[in-house]
C-alpha cells in the first residue's frame, strides 16, 4: 500500500531531527577534538575551490553548514564592508565557537543563524550567492533544502557546493573503513547518523539532478584531488578515523562487538598508516572532492 504524503513529510523530518541530535549529541566533542584536520583539510578542497569562485565586493553570501565558520570569515574579507556573510548551520555549538572568532577578528560583516535549511525558510531574493563546504551533503531531504537556497537566492545568483566523491576515490576515509569491514559487519537501516553521509553527492549525475529538481540550471562539477593530512601522527591519525570517519560510525554501531574488535581494528590500522608518513611524522593520504555549481 502506498504511504500517504502526511506520513512520508512526518518520517522526514523524524529522520532530520535525529540527524541534528546525531550532530549535537554524539559528533560535537569529536569534531571540536580533530578540527585542525577537518578545518585543515577542508581548506585544502576550498582554497582551491574559492579561487573559480567570482565573489564581487558588496555582495550577500549564504553559508550553508559553516560549522566552525573559517570560510565564512574568508568571503567576509573577500565582499568587503558593503557585503555580508550569513553562516547557517544545525550545531549550536559550532556556531558559538564561530560568533566568539568573528568578534576575535573585528569582523564586523558576519552573521551566525542556528537552523537547518531543510525547513528554515530565509528571506527570499535576500543572497547573491549560496556556498556549502561539506555541509548539504548531509540533508536528508537535499531538494527541499536546494529549494529553499534558490528561494533565497536573487534571480541569476549561484550556488557552489563543495562534496566529496566515492569513498573508493577518497583512501583518506575508505582505507579505514575498509579495514574495519574486515572485522565487523556494515551498519543496518536502523544506525544513528549524520544525515545520509559525507558520499551523498559523489554520483555526478546526483549531484545534477537534485539541482535541476530544486529548479537550479546550468550545473557543472569540477574535480578537485589533494593530499589530505589525516593525523600528525601515526596515533592521530588512528584516533581521528576510529572516532570521526566512516570506520569510527561502523565501530559505533557494533556496539560490544565493535568495542572487541577495537584493538585488532587499531593495530592494523597503525601498519597501514607508517608507510604513508611524511618526515615529520604526519599522516597524508589522497583525497578528492566536487565543486557543484549551478544558477538560479
Amino acid at each position: 500500500m502506498q504511504q500517504s504524503q502526511p506520513t512520508r513529510v512526518m518520517d522526514a523530518a523524524q529522520d532530520t531531527q535525529r540527524s541534528i541530535d546525531c550532530w549535537n549529541d554524539i559528533l560535537t566533542p569529536k569534531w571540536v577534538r580533530f578540527r585542525h584536520l577537518l578545518s585543515g583539510n577542508g581548506k585544502i578542497h576550498s582554497d582551491v575551490a574559492n579561487g573559480r569562485i567570482a565573489v564581487p565586493a558588496g555582495s550577500r553570501v549564504l553559508d550553508i553548514g559553516c560549522g566552525f565558520g573559517e570560510t565564512c570569515l574568508e568571503f567576509a574579507e573577500r565582499v568587503g564592508p558593503t557585503g555580508s556573510v550569513l553562516g547557517l548551520d544545525c550545531t549550536g555549538s559550532f556556531l558559538e565557537i564561530a560568533a566568539a572568532e568573528a568578534k576575535a577578528a573585528r569582523t564586523k560583516n558576519v552573521s551566525y543563524l542556528t537552523a537547518d535549511i531543510e525547513s528554515h525558510e530565509l528571506q527570499p531574493a535576500s543572497f547573491d550567492m549560496a556556498y556549502s563546504r561539506f555541509g548539504i551533503m548531509f540533508c536528508y531531504s537535499p531538494v527541499r533544502a536546494l529549494r529553499n537556497v534558490w528561494r533565497a537566492l536573487v534571480p541569476g545568483g549561484m550556488v557552489h557546493l563543495i562534496a566529496w566523491r566515492s569513498v573508493r576515490d577518497n583512501p583518506c576515509w575508505g582505507v579505514a573503513e575498509k579495514v574495519a569491514l574486515q572485522h565487523l559487519p556494515p551498519p543496518d537501516d536502523g544506525a544513528q547518523t549524520c544525515g545520509p553521509g559525507p558520499f551523498s553527492f559523489a554520483a555526478q549525475g546526483t549531484g545534477a539532478l537534485m539541482l535541476a529538481a530544486a529548479n537550479f540550471t546550468d550545473v557543472t562539477h569540477q574535480r578537485i584531488d589533494r593530499d589530505v593530512c589525516v593525523g600528525t601522527s601515526v596515533d592521530e591519525a588512528v584516533d581521528y578515523q576510529l572516532l570521526v570517519g566512516p570506520a569510527g560510525f561502523v565501530i559505533r554501531e557494533a556496539g560490544e562487538a565493535g568495542a572487541r574488535a577495537l584493538p585488532a581494528i587499531r593495530e592494523e590500522l597503525v601498519g597501514v598508516y607508517n608507510s604513508h608518513t611524511r618526515a615529520d611524522g604526519s599522516v597524508w593520504l589522497p583525497s578528492s572532492t566536487w565543486l557543484i555549481s549551478a544558477r538560479k
